[in-house]
């Protein structure tokens, strides 16, 4: 009885394709859900002697009264030494292991070596050693451990990447998201234990992390291409940017669990939240309108017609699949170095942010996750302009849809790295620095029409795979950033003259990664799309439709 009535409300009220639109939308916030937790509460867990060099952050000279609008007024060190869980180093500059340094607590202010001040440092936290499920002490790491932790995610996303391309070619989407999502949140669950035996076990839990997420977006990719009629193209993609809209909520929320409640908390509930989810997916996704068995017919015909020309009813093998015809492809390799700065800007913004906002710019830990988030809610919305104004160019055939999408790269690549650049410039001008940066990631809401939605136009039958490929390359940038910010800016308290350096390198790699695009990328349909059918006395769809289906379009 329950299932009559679903159907018959989604039948006559919600589209089934709307349905699976939601459920990527909430697919990708999840992914990124268990993306960001590092980032963000690497603040709170992770208390270096490099980070106690400024006590209200590198741009603590700039004046109180334009300041104390977006930061607390309190002095953080005067906090830590009330707490006396750790403690306040000052360093006027990078530190050697042969300088001297002044640990101060409630009891004595003493100078030791460096080397001399780890080990002691180390000692003092071993005092409280014990496994503790809500008991918010911090990790004494260096800049390099928590360089590691915060990139580990890109270690796995890497290889995940691929394998979710197959995976989601050879069981289908549903399943290949719904075996890493129960994955995901049993480690995420069980990640504050993992910390406690060592960093390296919380470094493995990352990596293991960040291979579930790399099966996601190729699984969802394959969901567009078997759901998305050509006119609605731009609108489905835009649903992948469910990742992007979580993160405008997740850096705030994470970030004040973790302030307001404890850090551990921080994993705990997004970890419950997922594992609700699931069952969601478990119930309302489905790999294709021939699959799901509550559907309208009218609305399954619909979307099968329309895109009989382009993509097989079969599901393609892995034997079958081109795969050196696609690695030799030049439209394929330019869209593979395009999506590579794109995931580099995002990834720069995942993993550098929160120790921009709060080690550079001083904003305190909910604060700065806020301000982290606003450039996510801009990227969010135009987004989904970007992607109605690209659906309507091409329904009213305004441009070739090669030249839509190298001109939306202008948009997605190139001005996101001027913003940079300018941010670089502006120093300790919060506002400013601030602006440029939500603008920076809101311009790359183009990405939603450019090189996001090239590998649908390549190939349809393929569509999961391309990006599978795609991103495992694009995710080699988040391997290459963490160790980059704390390398450059963190070993030197994170100046913002230094952060100068890593805006200049976000801005080449964007800027370059356009002008190949634009050089060898392709908005056609190539011809390796092809499908050899398992079944020989069964025709392609996609051969024997293409010219109908092309002298429709036309008239």
């Amino acid at each position: 009885m329950y299932k009559v009535f679903l159907n018959k409300f989604k039948s006559q009220w919600i589209p089934t394709r709307v349905i699976i639109c939601i459920m990527m939308f909430t697919c990708c916030w999840t992914s990124y859900m268990c993306r960001l937790q590092m980032s963000i509460l690497a603040v709170p867990m992770i208390k270096t002697l490099e980070d106690q060099q400024l006590s209200n952050g590198a741009c603590a000279e700039t004046s109180k009264s334009r300041r104390s609008v977006f930061i607390d007024s309190e002095d953080s060190s005067e906090e830590l030494n009330k707490n006396g869980n750790f403690t306040h180093v000052l360093l006027p500059r990078k530190i050697n292991t042969t300088d001297t340094v002044l640990l101060s607590d409630d009891n004595d202010n003493t100078y030791y070596n460096y080397t001399d001040a780890l080990i002691l440092d180390t000692q003092k936290s071993k005092r409280t050693a014990g496994f503790h499920l809500f008991s918010n002490a911090p990790f004494k790491w260096t800049p390099f451990i928590r360089g590691q932790l915060i990139s580990a995610y890109a270690w796995g996303n890497v290889p995940g990447n691929f394998l979710g391309g197959v995976l989601a070619q050879k069981f289908g989407p549903r399943r290949a998201v719904l075996w890493s999502s129960i994955l995901a949140s049993f480690v995420s669950l069980a990640t504050p234990i993992l910390a406690q035996l060592s960093w390296i076990a919380l470094l493995i839990s990352r990596v293991i992390i960040g291979l579930t997420g790399g099966i996601t977006f190729p699984a969802c990719h394959t969901l567009v291409a078997k759901w998305s009629p050509p006119d609605e193209k731009g609108r489905f993609v835009w649903t992948l940017q469910g990742g992007t809209f979580g993160s405008i909520f997740l850096f705030g929320i994470i970030s004040g669990i973790a302030e307001k409640i404890n850090w551990e908390s921080g994993w705990y509930i997004p970890a419950l939240s997922m594992m609700v989810w699931i069952v969601f997916w478990w119930f309302l996704a489905y790999d294709s309108p021939e699959e799901h068995p509550h559907i309208g017919e009218k609305e399954k015909q619909f979307i099968v017609q329309s895109l009989s020309g382009t993509v097989n009813v079969e599901k393609p093998s892995f034997s079958n699949t081109p795969i050196l015809k696609i690695l030799t492809s030049i439209p394929f390799i330019s869209l593979v170095l395009c999506h590579f700065g794109n995931v580099f800007l995002l990834f720069f913004y995942q993993n550098g942010m929160m120790l921009y906002q709060t080690k550079a710019l001083g904003f305190k830990l909910t604060k700065g996750g806020v301000v982290s988030g606003l450039p996510w809610a801009s990227r969010v919305l135009f987004a989904f302009i970007f992607g109605w104004i690209g659906d309507t160019i091409k329904r009213k055939d305004k441009l070739s849809v090669t030249a839509l999408r190298k001109c939306a790269t202008v948009f997605s690549h190139f001005l996101p790295g001027v913003c940079l650049i300018v941010v670089g410039y502006l120093g300790c001008s919060i506002v400013w620095a601030n602006v440029f940066l939500v603008l920076a990631l809101g311009f790359n809401g183009a990405a939603s029409i450019s090189n996001l939605s090239n590998n649908q136009d390549l190939s349809p039958n393929y569509a999961g795979f391309l990006y599978g490929i795609m991103n495992t390359v694009g995710s080699l940038s988040g391997i290459m950033i963490s160790p980059i910010v704390e390398e450059v800016a963190g070993k030197w308290g994170h100046p913002i003259e230094k952060w100068q350096i890593l805006f200049w390198i976000g801005a080449i790699v964007c800027i370059t990664c356009m002008v190949i695009f634009i050089i060898g990328g392709s908005g056609k349909v190539q011809s390796w799309n092809e499908v050899r059918s398992n079944n020989p006395h069964r025709s392609n769809p996609s051969s024997s439709n293409r010219e109908e289906t092309t002298a429709t379009t036309k008239t």
